[in-house]
């Protein structure tokens, strides 16, 4: 991962929830006994953590009345994507610090916890692992294009497990999914024979290819099917610092046209989703490289996907591509949490909900995915990389567990928000109340609403409208609400 521009961070000291001083007089609850909806309940996280993703104690019961002239409107016959799911990524670090950790697995995966499900896997080592650079496939520098050196095994000892881990969450999820991503292809497919910088040579396209196929069959065989891969992590941004590999966008156009998806496509045990780009909202060194990939015939017939990261640019980088490519599909794939000096948890929800959260859903978002689902206290295990991230969760190597602000950003979707749910369109009011709606597979409606006045202490009060009727709410200033509803 890289950080670039991040201007707001949050606090170093996460309380846990505690009671909230909730003013019954900021919900005007009028009841209509021919209301076609169902009753409302709602959950509060408040920039000064005194509620986090806490039940409101009243209902809200939909009306006829009229109570603001600031309306929300719902309607749930327009329907836009299908999310797949709310989720991080189990790198090496996460795997090293979940292993048998029941109580943290729980705390990320049970369904009446934060209920994740869709999570990120790295392909051999990134930036965050307890063992250092690795491939599944090292020779210590020579060809091996049979690749009879391939093995997983890297994966699953006790300082990497990450195969055992993603068994043990599989068995308390059994629907949860898998995506991949790599940090580098083995050093010796690559320009400078390592696995940090370089960028893989023309020549090994076809043995990678087949790398990635033995990869997903070998996960397959530990009993952990891929459902979506990356060509690339962040195939833009090459360092000596840890593993990376530039590949540009021609460069992936071809491996995916002409290798890696033929490939794939022939193997009938397998069958993942191919996503491009997997990249910033805008890098300056090619801002139109997912035009470029999905504008190949070859490649066009293999993907039709794209992934993006918030490490630079804004969500309404988006906007270029989907006027060109308003059928595409929009993953976010990561973004971390980071710890400093200066930060404030309010900061932080308004940074993750603008430009992660309600920023790309609205945008086409079939999945968000944050970066480590846990790191310990100093931003670890790493291995080269960022010395300031954060986990979703934190466990320390007393064994404390604590939720970071990303947790509770999560809790607001994926507590609420169940796979196969479909976006539907609402109304936004820019600059005061940004806001995403869903409808579930089982009929239930979800609609997440944040205050962005940047007004100090100012409530918003507003009609939020479906099917011709409507409840009041008075939004906290800064506040994170979840209204749910059958």
């Amino acid at each position: 991962m890289i950080i670039l521009k991040r201007t707001v961070v949050f606090l170093t000291v996460i309380t846990l929830i505690t009671s909230c001083d909730y003013d019954d007089s900021t919900a005007l609850n009028t009841i209509d006994t021919t209301s076609n909806n169902g009753q409302v309940t709602a959950f509060l996280t408040t920039p000064d953590q005194n509620s986090l993703v806490q039940e409101l104690p009243d209902k809200f019961e939909f009306s006829t009345e009229v109570r603001s002239d600031l309306v929300i409107t719902i309607d749930e016959n327009d329907i836009r994507q299908e999310v797949e799911g709310f989720g991080a990524a189990l790198t090496g670090s996460s795997a090293f610090l979940l292993n048998n950790n029941q109580e943290a697995l729980n705390t990320l995966f049970a369904q009446d916890q934060l209920n994740l499900s869709y999570l990120r896997l790295t392909v051999g080592s990134s930036d965050f692992t307890k063992i250092g650079n690795y491939s599944y496939n090292e020779t210590g520098g020579a060809p091996d294009p049979t690749l009879s050196l391939f093995s997983l095994e890297q994966d699953m000892i006790d300082d990497n497990p990450i195969i055992p881990v993603a068994q043990q969450i599989l068995g308390i999820d059994s629907e949860i999914k898998f995506m991949s991503s790599p940090w580098s292809a083995p050093a010796w497919m690559k320009s400078n024979n390592s696995l940090e910088n370089g960028f893989l040579l023309a020549s090994n396209y076809s043995v990678y290819a087949r790398y990635w196929e033995m990869y997903l069959e070998g996960y397959k065989n530990a009993g952990i099917e891929i459902d979506a891969i990356t060509p690339q992590n962040e195939p833009l941004f090459a360092t000596d610092d840890y593993p990376t590999m530039f590949m540009s966008a021609q460069m992936q156009a071809t491996f995916i046209g002409q290798h890696l998806g033929p490939r794939l496509a022939a193997n009938t045990s397998i069958s993942p989703k191919i996503i491009s780009y997997d990249h910033n909202f805008f890098v300056g060194e090619d801002p139109d490289y997912p035009t470029t990939v999905l504008s190949n015939p070859l490649a066009a017939q293999y993907t039709n996907a794209v992934a993006y990261h918030a490490y630079g640019g804004q969500p309404s980088d988006i906007d270029a591509f989907r006027d060109v490519y308003p059928d595409a599909e929009i993953y976010f794939t990561e973004q971390s949490g980071i710890r400093t000096g200066n930060t404030t948890f309010g900061g932080e929800l308004n940074f993750f909900l603008k430009n992660v959260f309600i920023g790309t859903l609205r945008r086409g978002a079939k999945a968000i995915l944050l970066w480590n689902l846990a790191l310990d206290e100093n931003s670890g295990p790493t291995n080269g990389g960022c010395d300031i991230c954060t986990g979703v969760i934190e466990v320390s190597s007393s064994g404390a567990i604590r939720k970071n602000p990303e947790f509770y950003i999560l809790s607001h979707f994926s507590k609420f928000v169940q796979p196969g749910a479909v976006v539907i369109n609402s109304t936004q009011v820019e600059g005061q109340l940004l806001n995403v709606a869903f409808k579930n597979p089982d009929g239930s409606k979800v609609l997440v609403l944040y205050n962005d006045s940047g007004l100090s202490g100012q409530d918003i009060r507003v009609d939020i409208e479906m099917n011709g009727q409507r409840f009041n709410y008075a939004v906290p200033n800064g506040s994170l609400t979840t209204f749910t509803w059958d």
